[in-house]
Order: C-alpha cells, then sequence, then structure tokens
C-alpha cells in the first residue's frame, strides 16, 4: 500500500502526533511505501497513493490547488485533525478580513473563509482532535488494509474521564483551570468549564485528567449532532445547571458570553454537515 501525508494549513502537530507513534509507526512502515511527506522527503509532487493522510484546512490558492491534487491522484483519504474536518483554529479568523498580498511578493493569495478538507476532497474518514492521539492515526491507517472496521467513538469525553461530579452550587466560572483542583473531582464542580459533556470522545481525557478544561477539539459528541433538539451550547447549560444546582438563568448567560470559545474548532463548520459518525455517512 503506498502512503502519503500532505500538510495543508496546519500548525504540525498531528504529523507530530502520527511519528510520536514511534515503534508501530517504523513497524507500519516496513510494510508499506510513504510514496509522498512533505514532512519526511523533499519532494515537489504528490505521487498517485492508496492513503493520503491530509492534515489542515484549505486557506489559500496554493493549499486548494494540492487539494485538488490529492482529490485526482488518490484513492482514499484521510482528515487528520479538526483543522481538516471542521476548519479548526484558523477558521476563527473568518469574520476579518483576509491581508492583502502585494504583487510580487511571492506569497499565494488567501481564500476568503477556511474550508474543510471535504469541501474539495471526497474523504473515506473523519479523524477530529488537536491533534488525535497517535494510536487513533494508526488504527485508522491500519483499518483501511481491511483488517477491522474504523475506529468510531459515540460516547463524550466525560464517559472516559475518571473524575467524579458532585451536586453542589458554584459561586463563579472561569475558563482557565486554576490550582488545587483534587485529583478525582470534576473540574465543573470548581466553576471550570469543562466542555467535555459534549465533546467527541477518543481522547481518553487527557486534559481533564491533567486538571485542564476540555476545549472541545474533538467537536460535538453524536448526542450534539443527532437531532437538532441538541447543540453544544443548550447541552452544555443543561448540563452544568444540574451537575452544580445553579440557577439555568445564571449559567445561560455565562455560556452565552463565551459562545464563540464553545465553537472555537468547529467555527467554519457549525451544523458539521452529517457528520454523526467518523466513518463518511453511507459508506
Amino acid at each position: 500500500m503506498y502512503i502519503a501525508t500532505v500538510a495543508l494549513c496546519a500548525c504540525g502537530g498531528c504529523h507530530n502526533s502520527l511519528l510520536a507513534a514511534g515503534e508501530p509507526f517504523v513497524s507500519l512502515l516496513s510494510e508499506h511505501t510513504i510514496s509522498f511527506s512533505s514532512y519526511l522527503f523533499d519532494r515537489r509532487t504528490i505521487s498517485p497513493s492508496d492513503v493520503v493522510l491530509a492534515t489542515g484546512g484549505i486557506r489559500n490558492h496554493e493549499e486548494l490547488e494540492i487539494a485538488r491534487e490529492i482529490e485526482r491522484t488518490s484513492r482514499k483519504v484521510i482528515a487528520v485533525g479538526s483543522c481538516a474536518v471542521y476548519g479548526g483554529l484558523p477558521g476563527a479568523r473568518d469574520r476579518e478580513e483576509p491581508p492583502a498580498v502585494s504583487e510580487g511578493a511571492g506569497l499565494p493569495e488567501m481564500l476568503e473563509n477556511v474550508m474543510p478538507l471535504d469541501s474539495i476532497v471526497g474523504v473515506e474518514l473523519y479523524l477530529p482532535g488537536c491533534p488525535p492521539p497517535p494510536g487513533l492515526i494508526l488504527e485508522s491507517l491500519k483499518s483501511l488494509e481491511g483488517r477491522y472496521e474504523p475506529p468510531h467513538f459515540d460516547g463524550t469525553v466525560c464517559s472516559e474521564c475518571p473524575r467524579t461530579v458532585e451536586v453542589k452550587p458554584v459561586k463563579s466560572w472561569s475558563l482557565h483551570p486554576g490550582c488545587g483542583v483534587p485529583e478525582g473531582s470534576c473540574l465543573l464542580n470548581h466553576g471550570l468549564l469543562c466542555l467535555g459533556p459534549v465533546t467527541r470522545g477518543g481522547c481518553l481525557a487527557a486534559c481533564p485528567l491533567e486538571g485542564s478544561i476540555c476545549i472541545g477539539c474533538r467537536g460535538p459528541s453524536d448526542m450534539v449532532l443527532s437531532s437538532q433538539l441538541h447543540s453544544m451550547y443548550s447541552d452544555m447549560v443543561k448540563y452544568v445547571t444540574l451537575s452544580t444546582a445553579s440557577r439555568r438563568e445564571k449559567v445561560e448567560k455565562k455560556l452565552s458570553a463565551v459562545l464563540e470559545t464553545i465553537y472555537l474548532f468547529t467555527r467554519r463548520d457549525p451544523v458539521i454537515r452529517a457528520k454523526v459518525k467518523e466513518r463518511v455517512p453511507g459508506e
């Protein structure tokens, strides 16, 4: 199998996550061939590939052409990371005017908005996360070999978190984790706006385990996506109200002030266009 990795509008974290897999990744390379990788080889054109791991969204015309080349030369594409799946953090700048580029500067022309990868490329698997865990990327690659079904997580970050909820009032709220949070206690009980209740699982609650709030990088859970009656905002209001014995009006006011933060990774794709599963629906 010929495997390629391509980085578009990305920070490099998703590629680093793949490399962090270590020996299992090296073992995978011994069984297959890397046909192209902007991180591993100095090569200008993308060779025809069976599987392409594409990271990052599409922000300028150069990346748009690369995406079209991926579509022409690849059999299957995995959108790796929240930038490729949803538009990610770069999509948070869409309300601003694209910077002017002077002629002769040698820089590609910016697009009006960041586009998720599947705006141009047919995607076989979606792997959201900032970045996705190394093991999850490797499992997805192996699933395309036909060994087993691709990984899918229909639970939330909360369902993977060992911290326990104690229903009690909270006097103040913060987006920033403080010090002194007991190891086994839910962050919400300490006034930290953790998005674990509405965020797709699969990360083993890595951030809450370290005392940091979940900021929703894996995108909405299946519960949020599967019904028009649910949204990240409304479900968070309900969960926080019940788990902290707070007044609903107070919670709504606090969360409405940080609404853009709730959709920080998915603002370019707030409805997620039927991405209920990490596998493309209908395939």
